[in-house]
Order: structure tokens, then C-alpha cells, then sequence
């Protein structure tokens, strides 16, 4: 499940660099899945990022890598929940 979020994120960020990048990503997870709070997510990572000794390209990364296993944590939860 983690993978596909993070290939779907990477397609609809495809063309951008940087915080640009990250923005992309944030909108896909805020648009297409059911992440609780992609919005929340991305704005204190952003304002935090730079103490966090990322770059631009490094915040990105982590940021998808992020929510993609937030993703897949409540997909794995809600299956479980379902088949119980």
C-alpha cells in the first residue's frame, strides 16, 4: 500500500522541484486519499524544515515518504477492522 501511494504522489508531483515539489505532493494526498490532515501535515513540516537541517529536496522526499505511511497505516487498520 506504501509503495502505491508513493508512486501515485511521485506522478502528480512529476515536473516540479523543490518546495514546489512538496506542494504537489501535499495536494495530491489532500485530494486523492484519506489522509486526516494533509494540510496540517505539510504546513508545520514546512515551517519546520529547515531546522530540521533538510533542504527543499530532502523535505520533499520526506514529506511523501510521510504521509504515504500514514496512508497505509489507516488502509491496514480499516482492513483489519473489516475483516474482523
Amino acid at each position: 500500500m506504501h509503495n502505491r501511494y508513493i508512486r501515485n504522489a511521485r506522478k502528480a508531483a512529476y515536473g516540479e522541484t523543490g518546495y514546489e515539489r512538496a506542494k504537489a505532493i501535499y495536494h495530491y494526498f489532500e485530494q486523492f486519499t484519506e489522509h486526516p490532515h494533509a494540510r496540517y501535515t505539510f504546513e508545520q513540516n514546512a515551517a519546520n524544515r529547515f531546522s530540521n537541517g533538510m533542504n527543499e529536496r530532502q523535505f520533499a522526499v520526506w514529506l511523501m515518504h510521510d504521509m504515504a505511511g500514514l496512508c497505509a497505516i489507516n488502509d491496514m487498520l480499516r482492513n483489519d477492522f473489516l475483516n474482523s
